[in-house]
């Protein structure tokens, strides 16, 4: 079995190529770095046709920040969707047995809710501060159900929250929020920093997604790839989330940081809470095991350490 991972040298791509690897699978990464360029249709279809794979994991993505998807706005929007359109165009014309797995971020959720049930993906709109990232994410939803009603492809989507792990960025711009953090408490620990500016108020609640146990559950998905009966997508949810607040106490405990932290409330929060609903995880996936968060922060601290300095 062929598994291309589009974005592959990415945070996320780098762990699920490791993982699938681990579990003997052929994980082939993919992204400019080794030059595919997703927003070139003609190129998208060429590699796809070169190599005809059985399964197709789409990370490829634009995004950072809050500040990031917003000052960006308009790239953001329209490089995720020429990546988003190429992607389906090539597979049609290249390989219509291809299945395709989508992470779609929970940002695509309405901004007004609290407990993120899949039913409800659509019930309003996504929070200003990630109109442009959500909104996109909110298209493979769109893009899966019309290319399912015209060419019958397959896709599984799984809505993720956000997640947290090794190989991320250490540039707090584009990480994401929870290993911003570590790298950026881990580095005034290292060099004496007297204080760390944290934005927002710190009371947004999020839930956090350790990203080797996201490849963990692409793994059980593939295992099965052909028997399986997601017809629907999922949470990969765990209904349970903390403020940024107490994260930044788990993490400042955890790397001995004693400096005063400046909390910038000019910043924004974002939407105050994003918790995914697990009912039907759990009905898919009755024996999964989620790392306990602690361990994974400390295992991202780990990380963090083997590449400093940054």
């Amino acid at each position: 079995m062929k598994i291309v991972i589009l974005g592959g040298y990415g945070f996320v791509g780098k762990n699920v190529v490791e993982e699938l690897k681990k579990a003997g699978y052929e994980a082939i990464p993919l992204s400019r770095r080794n030059g595919l360029d997703l927003t070139d249709y003609n190129l998208t279809q060429r590699y796809f046709e070169e190599i005809k794979p059985d399964v197709i994991v789409n990370l490829a993505a634009l995004v950072g920040s809050l500040n990031f998807v917003t000052k960006k706005a308009v790239e953001v929007v329209d490089i995720n969707m020429r990546m988003l359109l190429n992607v389906y165009k090539g597979i049609i014309e290249t390989n219509k047995a291809c299945i395709l797995i989508n992470p779609i971020a929970n940002c695509g959720f309405p901004g007004d809710i609290n407990l993120y049930r899949e039913e409800d993906f659509w019930s309003g709109k996504v929070h200003k501060s990630v109109l442009s990232y959500g909104s996109t994410r909110r298209m493979i939803d769109v893009l899966a159900e019309c290319y399912k009603m015209q060419y019958n492809l397959k896709t599984i989507n799984f809505f993720v929250p956000n997640m947290y792990g090794p190989f991320e960025s250490t540039d707090p711009n584009k990480a994401h929020a929870l290993d911003a953090l570590i790298s950026k408490f881990l580095k005034a620990k290292l060099e004496n920093y007297p204080t760390v500016e944290i934005w927002g108020t710190g009371k947004a609640v999020r839930e956090w997604l350790y990203v080797k146990d996201f490849a963990r559950v692409l793994i059980q998905t593939i295992k099965n790839i052909n028997k399986n009966n997601i017809n629907e997508p999922i949470n990969i949810g765990q209904k349970y989330g903390l403020s940024i607040r107490k994260l930044v106490n788990i993490i400042t405990k955890k790397i001995e940081y004693k400096g005063k932290i400046i909390w910038n409330t000019e910043m924004p929060d974002g939407a105050l809470k994003k918790v995914m609903d697990d009912k039907k995880f759990k009905k898919y996936f009755p024996k999964f095991s989620f790392t306990p968060l602690e361990q994974g922060i400390e295992e991202t601290i780990d990380y963090y350490k083997s590449i400093y300095p940054y």
